[in-house]
Order: C-alpha cells, then sequence, then structure tokens
C-alpha cells in the first residue's frame, strides 16, 4: 500500500485473466452468510438505497456491461465440474440449493466473460411454468456499483418493444465502465472472502447466518489466506488500495457527516437494515472495505504485506472511516452530538418532600423531560458522607491527554452536584458547608489523580460542586407557612393526635421558633403522617406559588424553584458543547 499519496485513480490494474466469478461461486461456503440475489431481489436492494429500475432496465445494465449477473445457471454443462466440496454448512434457501446443484455440474456461467446475450430473459412471460426461473444470480456486494450508474440512469428512456414499454439505457462513459467493472471485481473478491470475514466484522461479536460456531471455527482454522490471494489473483497490495478506496467513497457520500456516521457505525449489523438511500450505502462501502482491511491484515501477519499505518490524530485518512476505528469512545461520540445520556446536573435533596416535588417543579416551570439534563438523587440524611457519593456523580472520565500542557479529553459531559439541604448537622453554619464542599473537591481530584491528572485548573473542578442550604429549619417550613402546613397534615391525618387547627397550627409555629424540623411537631403522636402523602398535599400550595411567580416578577421564588431553574441552566449551557479539562500547567509532581 502507497500511504504518501492520496487514492485517486479508478483504473483497475489486475491481471486481464482476473478470476471468474464462477470459481468464486464454485468455493466451499460460498454465499453461506449472505444468499444469492435473484433478479428480483436485487431490484428490492437497488430500490432501498435509492435507485429504482424494473426487470428491463436491469437487463439493460446487463446489456450495457454496467451490472452483470454474477453468474448464470444455465441449462446444460458449460464448464469443467470441479472437485466435490468436502465440507459447507446445508444449503439454506432456494437459490443457494440451485446454485449448489448447478456448480457440482459444471452450469454456472460468467456472463462478463462472453458476449451478451440478447435472447437471455430476465421476466417471466404468462407461457412460462408456475416454477419458471431466468437463472440469473447477483451477489450482495454488486449494489456497490449502483452510485456509478446515477449517470447513465438519468439518460434513462422508454421505448415500446412487443406491446410492452421497456428501458432503454445510453451507451455509458468509458469512465463509467472502468468504474463499475473494477467494483464487479472488487465485488467477486468480497464474495469470496465474506464467509471468512463478516461474522467477525464486530471484534466483540460472532454473527452466523446458516451455520454454528463449532462449525465456522473449523473453516476459520482452515482458511488460509496466502493460497486464497493466490487463487484469487488478489494480493494484499490491492486489497488494501480498494480498502482504502471504498472508505473514500464512503466518507463521500455519507449524508449524515462524520459526527453522526461514527455513531451509526457502533451500532449492530441488524440495525443497519433500517438505513436506506445514501446511508445504506456508505455502510455498504465500510462493510465491503472492512472484509478487505481484514484479509490484508492477516496477510501483513504472514510477512505478505507491511502493517496497516498508524492513523494521525490530527488529519483526515481514509482508514478513520472503516467500521472498527474507535478514536472515541461511545460516550464521546454521543458527546459531540449533544445527546449524551449522562446528567449534566445530579440535584441531590435530603428528604421524601423535596425528592417528590423536585420533579414537579420542573414540570412546572415547563422544562422538557430529558433525564440527559438533570438527575434527582436522594440523600436520606443531612449526616450521610457524601464524598464517595459526589465523586461519582461529579468526577470527569478523562479519555486522553490533548497533548502539551492543554488538557484532558474528556470521556463524558462533566456534572454539576448541587445539594440541596436543611442547615443542621454537617451543614449548619457556613463555616461546615465549606468544609464540607473542600472534601468533596479533594475526593474528585483523587478520582481524577487515579486516571493519571494531578495539575487540573482549581475553577474548573470548584464549578462541578455547588451545596445550598434552604433559609429556614427545614424544606417543610422553608417553603409553607405554619396555616399550610396545618392544612397539608390535616389533610393526610386523619387525627392529628386530638388536636384542633388553631393548636396544630401553634405547635408548628412553636418549632419553627425553635428551628426545628417539621418532624418534631408529630414525634410524639401515635402514628406518623406519611411525608410521601405530605409532600403530595403540600403541591397544590407550591404550585400555586410558581404560577404565580411565573405571572408577576415581582411575587417571591420559592426556593426549590431556584435551585431547579439554576440546574437547568446549567443543563442547558453544558448540554451541547464537547469538553476538556484544563492544565494549570504546573509540572507533574
Amino acid at each position: 500500500m502507497n500511504h504518501n499519496k492520496p487514492i485517486t485513480s479508478v483504473t483497475d490494474e489486475r491481471a486481464p485473466d482476473a478470476v471468474s466469478s464462477v470459481v468464486v461461486a464454485s468455493l466451499p461456503w460460498a454465499f453461506t452468510q449472505n444468499h444469492p440475489l435473484s433478479t428480483s431481489e436485487f431490484i428490492s436492494e437497488a430500490k432501498r438505497r435509492g435507485f429504482d429500475f424494473d426487470m428491463s432496465g436491469l437487463r439493460e445494465l446487463y446489456r450495457r456491461n454496467l451490472v452483470v449477473p454474477f453468474v448464470y445457471i444455465g441449462p446444460r454443462q458449460a464448464v469443467p465440474i470441479p472437485a466435490p466440496v468436502e465440507s459447507e454448512p446445508p444449503s439454506h434457501g432456494t437459490w443457494q440449493t440451485e446454485l449448489r446443484h448447478a456448480r457440482d455440474r459444471g452450469r454456472l456461467i460468467d456472463l462478463a466473460t462472453e458476449r451478451f446475450r440478447p435472447r437471455l430473459r430476465f421476466e417471466r412471460q404468462e407461457k412460462d411454468p408456475r416454477h419458471w426461473r431466468n437463472g440469473l444470480l447477483y451477489s450482495k456486494y454488486q449494489v456497490l456499483a449502483l452510485p456509478e450508474l446515477r449517470s447513465v440512469l438519468e439518460g434513462r428512456q422508454y421505448r415500446r418493444r412487443n406491446e410492452q414499454i421497456v428501458s432503454w439505457l445510453p451507451e455509458p462513459h468509458q469512465f463509467v465502465l472502468e468504474r463499475t467493472t473494477k467494483l464487479r471485481q472488487i465485488a467477486i473478491m468480497l464474495t469470496a472472502l465474506e464467509a471468512r470475514y463478516l461474522p467477525k466484522l464486530d471484534p466483540e461479536w460472532l454473527h452466523l447466518v446458516n451455520t454454528d460456531e463449532q462449525e465456522w471455527v473449523r473453516y476459520r482454522d482452515s482458511f488460509d489466506p496466502i493460497a486464497m490471494a493466490q487463487l484469487l489473483q488478489y494480493p494484499a497490495e490491492q486489497a488494501g488500495q480498494d480498502a482504502e478506496w471504498l472508505l473514500l467513497r464512503a466518507s463521500n457520500i455519507d449524508p449524515v457527516g462524520r459526527s453522526w456516521s461514527q455513531v451509526v457505525r457502533r451500532a449492530p449489523r441488524k440495525a443497519w437494515k433500517e438505513l436506506k438511500d445514501a446511508a445504506l450505502l456508505a455502510i455498504d462501502y465500510r462493510e465491503a472495505a472492512e472484509l478487505l482491511l481484514l484479509f490484508y491484515e492477516e496477510l501483513a501477519q504472514r510477512g505478505q504485506a507491511e502493517e496497516l499505518p498508524a492513523i494521525p490524530d490530527n488529519a483526515w485518512h481514509p482508514l478513520k472511516e472503516r467500521l472498527s476505528y474507535r478514536h472515541n469512545t461511545l460516550d464521546q461520540n454521543l458527546m459531540d452530538l449533544g445527546i449524551s445520556p449522562h446528567p449534566r446536573v445530579v440535584l441531590a435533596v435530603e428528604g421524601d418532600t423535596e425528592q417528590v416535588h423536585a420533579p414537579l417543579v420542573w414540570k412546572a416551570l415547563g422544562y422538557p423531560d430529558a433525564p440527559e439534563l438533570m438527575r434527582l438523587l436522594k440523600l436520606g440524611s443531612v449526616d450521610r458522607d457524601l464524598e464517595k457519593v459526589a465523586a461519582l456523580a461529579a468526577a470527569p472520565l478523562v479519555g486522553g491527554e490533548i497533548g502539551g500542557p492543554e488538557g484532558w479529553w474528556l470521556i463524558k459531559p462533566p456534572t454539576r452536584l448541587l445539594v440541596a439541604v436543611d442547615p443542621e448537622g454537617q451543614f449548619g453554619t457556613p463555616a461546615k458547608v465549606a468544609r464540607v464542599r473542600a472534601k468533596i473537591i479533594e475526593e474528585i481530584k483523587a478520582v481524577l489523580k487515579a486516571q493519571g491528572v494531578v495539575n487540573a485548573k482549581a475553577d474548573e473542578i470548584d464549578e462541578l460542586v455547588e451545596i445550598r442550604v434552604w433559609s429556614a429549619s427545614c424544606y417543610e417550613v422553608a417553603h409553607f407557612s405554619d396555616e399550610e402546613l396545618a392544612d397539608g397534615i390535616m389533610a393526610v391525618h386523619t387525627t392529628i393526635n386530638g388536636l384542633t387547627r388553631d393548636q396544630l397550627i401553634e405547635a408548628i409555629a412553636a418549632e419553627r421558633r425553635r428551628r426545628k424540623d417539621i418532624k418534631e411537631v408529630c414525634s410524639q403522636w401515635d402514628y406518623k403522617p406519611s411525608k410521601v402523602q405530605l409532600a403530595h398535599a403540600l403541591w397544590p400550595t407550591l404550585e400555586g406559588k410558581i404560577q404565580r411567580r411565573l405571572a408577576d416578577p415581582t411575587a417571591p421564588v420559592p426556593e426549590i424553584a431556584e435551585v431547579v431553574y439554576e440546574a437547568y441552566i446549567i443543563a442547558q449551557r453544558w448540554r451541547y458543547l464537547s469538553f476538556v479539562l484544563g492544565s494549570d500547567g504546573t509540572p507533574e509532581s
């Protein structure tokens, strides 16, 4: 492979006696992973890729030597009968069965090696028996030629022949003929190689058709890439050049762009079936290139070629288009597109009431139902050790170093930990809050150090953690009046321990003056009201306050609404950005 110049040539440097499609169709395991396509099936595959023609149009493509059937099953022996196949999976499908039957009797014909047969029929006639077949079979890889047909199909005309309207195509340009000839030869190579390499297209999975793993492993172990290259007259150098050319074509025709393409390539093969038009063709080209590159790499391991070159980080190269190329993690690809599932904000609240209210406030403020923006975390107690939880939620995951003193790429978007708690325990004073926050920051730095980061910018780390405390003794007291709390408790508690409404209001007021939690009001009751039920009972009151604020900018803002609003603003600001973690430039200690 010559990696010092771009691949722009379309001429085919193969020997004039390049291997026939009949030789490949006669190989053991041929067409086991992708069955041969009938004429109608090939037309359907072309239509999925945005090319619409009928049987007469397909016949014209054959007449013009643009897309010639892979093989033709003739009525009598035409070539020497090949040696019996010793081992291959059982035949599945009518066409595969007929192909093998014809193979074993020497009846397969490579139509590309002979003159156009005007009497070769593509379409069924009324007089034909029910089981009539035209014997024309295509390889799935012949769809690679479709983009080259656009200029010819644009000149398509329709003519009457024998009381039928049929397609007529103009004579193609020599450039188009060269391209389609090149792609037919590549399709022949791919058909020969697919049984060996297609099941391992994804290195993490084995995807088999018509066979089981044990049978395929035996075939894999018996496969000799050097012998195959000699049989196909297809050296590693040519395979590598063809692969890079296909990848260049994929990049040029892919309509989704490189960022989306990287995500599409990660999808399982079954998901590609939902693609169509140019997006599906781009995958076809990449799949074909990957098979050739896997073949090349196996030949290189046996000393038949140089190793593939190292792919440069900061420059485009055709090999960056291959299916197996993974410069970034999936999280990084999704982050670049702004669709990472990781939350941009984790809102940590203490109790049941806040846990119920926070998502309701989010909805009341009109924010979208998008888990990647904010995720809720219930602490359960202000005395809980937050350091490990905070590190899990907010510590950046580092991909690789950018280079020099610049910093590090992040694998996922940064997440801000926003803590909203009662002013008690370890959050009882501003000094205590500062100490807790400092411990969290140190834990985040420890997580970064384990990833090799010891000199990240301090202000960027500081931005990951914020702690807010309610202005009153507890969340409920900070958001509701004594009367509102009394009505909420009465809605969920049938006896209120024998108190009247006025007595309950006074009890709540007393705990407010003592700066105690609302739970102290009922600490001595026979049974205590459910905090979750109380939260739902109080919600209409809180919702009313939010609606008043939305209608009147001078109305008070509930503190939980301020916190949720802040979470939303941060999440939106960080939503569609890619991030790096900056370095402060100090040397590593």
